[in-house]
């Protein structure tokens, strides 16, 4: 036991450093996952984690929880611990373009063959707008920009996107990036 309560404060003092988070940020994030863990600090289960997106989002969001979830367990354990949930909440929130395009094509990738094909962007970019419960800009649904994303990213037109693609493609249009870090509704920029 005191092996693993070493490791854990080397792992949050890992965070702090990495993402240039201080001692009482820990502590709010601590405080929130402790929370959503219903109590129990030990770690975020799959329906825990969801109804935590259930509570913040009107739409149905069930689908793109999973796809978060599925980043958030770094381990594949299937759950979420204390430092895979400040660790993945510190790179949605990120200012840094290159995490967040690592995350954003980590959650398009869902199969993990490091190209993405246009039902993965159309799967998740639907994922996301059915959590937002709104229409995205102009009315399109999911699909629709799923389409033209993936004629953008496409550079080379062979039916899937790499990550160098993916990367160019997002630093000309930050829009690719939304579903890492989505807003929810009565929330302060």
């Amino acid at each position: 036991m005191g092996q693993n309560n070493s490791q854990d404060k080397e792992g949050e003092r890992e965070l702090m450093r990495r993402h240039k988070i201080n001692k009482s940020e820990l502590e709010s994030l601590r405080k929130l996952f402790r929370e959503r863990c219903g109590g129990k600090y030990k770690a975020l289960t799959k329906t825990k984690f969801r109804e935590v997106y259930n509570e913040l989002f009107p739409g149905k969001s069930t689908q793109y929880a999973d796809e978060m979830f599925r980043l958030f367990d770094m381990d594949g354990n299937g759950q979420v611990d204390f430092v895979e949930f400040v660790r993945n909440i510190c790179m949605c929130d990120s200012d840094d373009i290159e995490e967040k395009i690592e995350i954003a094509f980590a959650l398009y990738d869902k199969d993990n063959s490091k190209t993405i094909t246009q039902a993965e962007v159309r799967n998740m970019l639907e994922a996301y707008t059915n959590m937002l419960g709104v229409p995205l800009e102009g009315g399109k649904t999911g699909a629709q920009i799923a389409k033209e994303f993936f004629a953008e990213m496409d550079a080379d037109g062979d039916k899937s996107v790499t990550f160098d693609e993916f990367q160019h493609a997002a630093r000309r249009n930050s829009a690719i990036l939304s579903i890492v870090n989505p807003k929810p509704p009565n929330w302060g920029d």
